[in-house]
């Protein structure tokens, strides 16, 4: 399947998540899951990238 990157605010992503939230689960759990993880590993990168940038300064 052909894929897209989009990119949302933090609130238009839980805009979206609400609005599934309302849903039959069956009907749209994948999805939640699917952009609940990718979320969560994009915030975990910059997590990371910011305390490399901290500590390379520090060391500067």
């Amino acid at each position: 399947m052909e894929q897209i990157s989009i990119n949302l605010t933090i609130e238009e992503v839980n805009k979206i998540l609400d609005s599934l939230g309302n849903r039959p689960y069956i009907e749209v759990f994948q999805l939640i899951n699917k952009i609940q993880a990718q979320a969560e590993a994009q915030l975990q990168a910059k997590k990371i990238r910011e305390q490399q940038l901290s500590q390379e300064a520090e060391q500067s």
